[in-house]
């Protein structure tokens, strides 16, 4: 499933598209036509088409930065969804370049790349940059909110310092006491440092709150190993 700031970027692009059909003749809709099956296709979660579609839109047509930016982020997202994390990451690091001001989700979203392709230095390094810039999720000067906790928390984690990403997790769910999986994560930071009953109390909560429908096979066999079961 699409995240927010995807779907976002999905809707913009597509009235974009729609609006710089106006007035073209028919060559160049036909070329713009490709920019807007990459909206089209990335909503319908069709990658395959969204990375094909992609290039054409770019080749065939002279687009703004903003619009290339919205382009590559597809790409991105489109790439990860295959685990293509090298091209995800290479694709995300473009639509940043492209961006006319710095989007604090955009670098979170690239910590998460290179999280998952092996390379947790670099992901926290991404974080730090943000905090250190004084980067918040909605601009600058805007607060650290849940994302860059999280973001944190999961970098620190795969670098095997526990104690920091429990305290990540935790100054995350001070902006968002609901989210069920800053539970879920903190209880694995305690897991691994030995606190076994504040894993577990992080467990119960994360079971109370998770649409379940997102619970894949490693979470229920962490909440079998602690004796929880769903709702």
């Amino acid at each position: 499933m699409p995240s927010l700031s995807v779907r976002g970027s999905i809707l913009l692009l597509c009235s974009l598209v729609l609006s710089g059909c106006a007035g073209l003749q028919s060559q160049d809709q036909i070329n713009y036509a490709h920019c807007r099956l990459v909206g089209q296709a990335s909503k319908a979660e069709k990658f395959e088409v969204v990375l094909q579609e992609a290039d054409l839109c770019l080749e065939k047509n002279q687009l703004s930065k903003p619009m290339q930016s919205l382009v590559y982020w597809l790409k991105s997202d489109a790439y990860a969804n295959f685990k293509r994390y090298p091209e995800a990451i290479a694709a995300k690091e473009k639509s940043i370049e492209l961006e006319a001001k710095p989007d604090a989700r955009a670098v979170l979203d690239l910590s998460r790349l290179y999280r998952e392709a092996g390379n947790p230095q670099k992901a926290l390094e991404l974080v730090q940059s943000n905090l250190d810039s004084n980067l918040g999720e909605a601009g600058k000067g805007a607060g650290f909110n849940m994302p860059t906790y999280y973001h944190l928390g999961q970098a620190l984690y795969d670098l095997g310092r526990y104690r920091e990403a429990a305290e990540a997790y935790s100054a995350g769910l001070q902006k968002q006491p609901d989210y069920a999986w800053a539970f879920y994560h903190r209880g694995l930071a305690y897991d691994k440092l030995g606190q076994t009953d504040d894993a577990r109390a992080d467990l119960t909560q994360f079971a109370k709150r998770v649409n379940q429908k997102y619970v894949e096979p490693q979470h229920q066999a962490k909440l079998t190993e602690y004796k929880i079961a769903l709702p």
